[in-house]
């Protein structure tokens, strides 16, 4: 969709042959399509990749006048990414497969230039260029490992010994401390040095906990880059707390136990971050205190994350982080992704399935399965909960639970599914050792390998009901009839939901009765009609309990109810 932004200019086979080349090259790509100008830096690194002409001073230039220039649509794809994450998920993908190519080519690009500046040693002119290009290679491996965390995904255990060797070889050099910036960058860029690149690559990788979305790592990532320049990497451990690497290993950091010891091991204490952490904690409490205006959720929102992020960087941990205790099993179990799938599959229960649900006052909602017509037939589930499903008539084979406690289960999933399993998604589980289904919101997501996943999820009930609601309509005199004791005129569109009885949720317990709907059916105050075997009810929505894109769990209050004919 994007070839006629170049039609009409002259392509050239190789831009990236000099400074002066690629900047006239850059003046004919389209200024306002990033995503454009994107792919047309993908064809010029592959046009490197099959040139054989040598690699010189000329085309080092180039690739770092390339580099400094697209710096602003880098960061503008990963802002577009953020912002796209939970909306727009298929595009949001794009964007990402888009920021991914560029550091890879970047990457290629910076090894291939490095190799020749080693071997260029001895030449007084290659050999003050060694240290940026180090430290930008190293800049594109802490971009790969971002995107990684993006998507809760781990590094193979190649990539940790291709990026430790590329380190400790400038640390053999001397030159890991030597501050570099990228010539056409602009006078006020920050120098970096390889050191710093290489931490800030290892401090990424510690937030990926699995409980932080895109874009509140995206925030906190450039919160710890600008925090963690003060760190240092030593030789001989400073206290007995804190983080140490092995740069021979095939790991990043890891916390001290007091036995880690070896001449290939580097320590790393992490007091000046977390100081730098507490106090913008501070800060913004204060802010919260004296700011009532527009900034007050922000600023709750940026303390929350830094929470999530102090854990991961303090250089020492003593609080037990689970407020419950876990019980390890190893119990296969049935898993539903997503509100509609959700629905769907406790609709297969018979009305006799529930108990009738007897509130305070004259309030009174009975609980029973509301579906048209016959009961649907089983279908077999779709590859994000099982390909494996319908082998089984009570369990999916490949999804297990692996600890439990009163408010939370760890499930896991092998063999490709459960991918696409999504931080704040709605999972119904039901275990083989019990009966009932249970269903929860995914708090932390741990992409093991791309056959393996494990997610965190809190239980916030063990009763859940599905019902069909109707949209409330003005009634019509020329319309309206009665069926059943139901004003049909009255009934606007259908969707599916979720009834919660009292008390839902472990951990604080709601006493109110809620329901969840599809997020574009919600609106404080909106009227619905929920229809049971004995009554109709015209139900309000009220406060949130809790919202994602696809799904809100919402407060009601029963506004009136009448007996079915």
């Amino acid at each position: 969709m994007f070839e006629f932004l170049t039609s009409g200019t002259k392509e050239i086979a190789d831009p990236l042959v000099s400074a002066k080349t690629v900047a006239t090259w850059l003046r004919q790509l389209p200024a306002l399509d990033v995503i454009g100008r994107q792919l047309a830096v993908m064809r010029a690194f592959d046009a490197m990749r099959q040139s054989r002409r040598s690699i010189d001073l000329a085309r080092v230039q180039a690739v770092e006048y390339l580099d400094a220039a697209l710096g602003a649509d880098r960061r503008q794809l990963i802002r577009q990414y953020v912002e796209n994450y939970d909306s727009a998920p298929k595009l949001a993908e794009r964007i990402w497969q888009a920021i991914y190519d560029m550091s890879q080519g970047f990457m290629y690009a910076y090894q291939r230039t490095l190799e020749e500046a080693l071997r260029q040693s001895h030449n007084a002119r290659w050999r003050p260029l060694s240290p940026l290009l180090f430290a930008r290679l190293l800049h594109y491996y802490g971009t790969d490992a971002k995107l990684r965390v993006f998507r809760f995904e781990r590094w193979i255990p190649a990539k940790w010994m291709d990026l430790h060797r590329t380190y400790l070889r400038a640390s053999e050099l001397g030159i890991d401390r030597v501050p570099t910036v990228l010539g056409s960058a602009g006078p006020n860029t920050t120098p970096w040095t390889v050191e710093q690149e290489y931490l800030n690559v290892l401090l990424i990788h510690q937030l990926n906990t699995g409980n932080m979305t895109p874009p509140q790592l995206d925030w906190a990532m450039s919160q710890l880059r600008a925090w963690s320049r003060r760190l240092q990497l030593d030789s001989v451990p400073r206290s007995p707390e804190g983080f140490f690497v092995d740069i021979a290993g095939k790991t990043g950091l890891g916390r001290r136990t007091g036995n880690d010891s070896g001449s290939m091991l580097r320590y790393l204490d992490t007091t000046p971050l977390a100081d730098s952490l507490d106090r913008a904690i501070a800060a913004l409490r204060h802010a919260e205190i004296t700011d009532q205006g527009p900034a007050g959720p922000i600023n709750q929102l940026r303390i929350a994350i830094l929470e999530k992020v102090a854990p991961s960087v303090s250089p020492n941990l003593n609080a037990e982080l689970r407020r419950d205790p876990r019980i390890v099993c190893a119990v296969a179990a049935k898993v539903r992704i997503g509100l509609a799938r959700v629905c769907h599959e406790l609709m297969q229960k018979d009305a006799g399935d529930f108990a009738p649900e007897v509130a305070s006052g004259a309030e009174q909602i009975e609980v029973f399965a509301v579906a048209d017509g016959s009961r649907a037939k089983r279908r077999v589930p779709d590859e994000h909960d099982s390909l494996a499903a319908s082998l089984s008539s009570f369990s999916d084979p490949m999804w297990q639970v692996k600890d439990r406690s009163v408010a939370g289960l760890r499930i896991a999933a092998s063999g490709g599914i459960g991918q696409a399993l999504t931080l704040g998604a709605l999972v119904a589980v039901r275990q083989s050792d019990l009966s009932d289904w249970v269903l929860g919101v995914v708090r932390r997501l741990n992409k093991v390998s791309n056959d393996e996943v494990e997610a965190g999820m809190s239980i916030i009930a063990d009763r859940v009901v599905p019902v069909t609601l109707h949209a409330a309509r003005q009634p019509s005199d020329d319309m309206g009839f009665v069926v059943d004791g139901i004003d049909v005129s009255t009934m606007g569109a259908r969707f599916q939901a979720l009834y919660l009885p009292p008390p839902s949720r472990p951990d604080k317990p709601l006493a109110v009765k809620t329901l969840i709907v599809p997020t574009q059916e919600y609106s404080e105050g909106r009227n619905v009609i929920l229809t049971t075997g004995r009554s109709v009810y015209t139900i309000a929505l009220r406060h949130l309990v809790e919202q994602r894109a696809d799904w809100s769990w919402a407060a009601i209050q029963m506004i009136e109810k009448k007996s079915r004919i």
